[in-house]
């Protein structure tokens, strides 16, 4: 087991690309608080806790690798719903929607890559042992 507390100084070991990334990531997920009286701001933050929190059990379980991806699975329903409701709103919560939207969405793309490329790595390795 790794303490999820090396999770950061890990991170600071990547590339600098996926630090970025991870940043950027964890303030337009945060920025939603900005928008705190909307009802969908407070499923944003909710949710990103939620990733966060299963990000650090599976970071625990698994250290720094690909299957890290799974810790945004929250994000799929939070998506789903984000679109059913954003013909609902309108200016700047509109426009931070969109840039969150396009930023989950490249994430999914990122993560279900990941993910897909751990469980391969995994099942090929077990058949050479």
């Amino acid at each position: 087991m790794t303490n999820p507390l090396y999770f950061f100084s890990d991170l600071l070991k990547r590339p600098l690309y996926e630090v970025v990334w991870v940043f950027y990531m964890m303030l337009i997920n945060m920025a939603a608080a900005i928008f705190w009286e909307e009802f969908l701001a407070k499923i944003i933050v909710v949710t990103f806790l939620l990733s966060s929190m299963l990000m650090m059990g599976l970071y625990s379980k698994f250290g720094f690798t690909k299957i890290l991806g799974l810790g945004h699975i929250f994000w799929l329903p939070l998506i789903v719903y984000m679109f059913a409701v954003l013909g609902e709103t309108a200016g700047l919560f509109y426009q931070y929607l969109v840039v969150l939207a396009i930023t989950i969405l490249i994430s999914l793309a990122i993560d279900t890559f990941d993910v897909w490329s751990y469980f391969r790595e995994k099942r090929a390795n077990e058949s050479v042992e």
